[in-house]
């Protein structure tokens, strides 16, 4: 006899395992010392032009686990980062809205209840974490609602699998899907959050999430969390 926990259980794997089909996410990359480039995009690497307030905060922070200060500059080509010191870790947190479909146009970014003929709206939020330096800094959870955390904090050599571990609310994650960018699928996590990715040598960006649907909500009919976890392997 099925448990009157599968119909749910299904629901719930179909949402965490869905292949990154419309991913979009936000990451950083160096420029001089010191300072990073904020990106947003999607597939093979395409970035899109995005407001410089919905990057709601940037954390900085040292291989002593000291938070560094961080300067931010608006430029048309998106939000450049000045951070003072050496950082092993950075982290983000960026709120692309509620994207709502209805049944007479394309989608917009409004709740459902602003939006005539409204059937389904996607709240999207975005979590980011660079790895600059392997110190034991980058192997520590810092409490993003979305975590992917190195199991080692030995440096990535390309051709050799690394373990991560997925957190949701801090606690290990079971069937979560990893990709390498925004494509595929690399691996799902098992029992105790834990997925293998193998890296390249250069920049590597893995993506992770997860669609649950909400209820009784008037302005979304579900929550998407999308993950970047960003960092260079020799």
């Amino acid at each position: 006899m099925r448990s009157r926990l599968a119909a749910p259980l299904i629901a719930f794997a179909c949402f965490a395992l869905a292949a990154p089909a419309h991913a979009h996410t936000v990451w950083l990359v160096p420029e001089k010392a010191g300072r990073w480039h904020v990106l947003f995009g999607g597939h093979a690497g395409q970035t899109n032009a995005y407001p410089a307030d919905k990057l709601k905060t940037v954390r900085a922070i040292a291989a002593n686990g000291k938070t560094l200060p961080v300067r931010r500059t608006v430029a048309p080509d998106g939000v450049h980062l000045a951070i003072e010191g050496k950082p092993s870790v950075i982290l983000a947190h960026y709120d692309n809205g509620i994207h709502t479909s209805r049944t007479d146009g394309p989608s917009v970014e409004k709740p459902m209840n602003q939006v005539p003929h409204a059937t389904r709206g996607v709240r999207a939020i975005k979590y980011h974490k660079t790895l600059a330096d392997w110190t034991p800094a980058v192997a520590r959870s810092y409490g993003q609602p979305f975590e992917l955390v190195p199991l080692s904090a030995t440096r990535p050599v390309a051709g050799r699998p690394m373990k991560l571990r997925v957190l949701i609310g801090g606690k290990p994650a079971p069937g979560i899907a990893i990709a390498r960018n925004e494509e595929g699928r690399e691996a799902v996590t098992d029992a105790q959050g834990v997925a293998s990715f193998t890296p390249v040598a250069g920049f590597n960006r893995i993506w992770s999430g997860r669609r649950v649907p909400v209820k009784g909500n008037p302005a979304f009919t579900e929550d998407s969390i999308e993950y970047s976890l960003g960092f260079f392997a020799e």
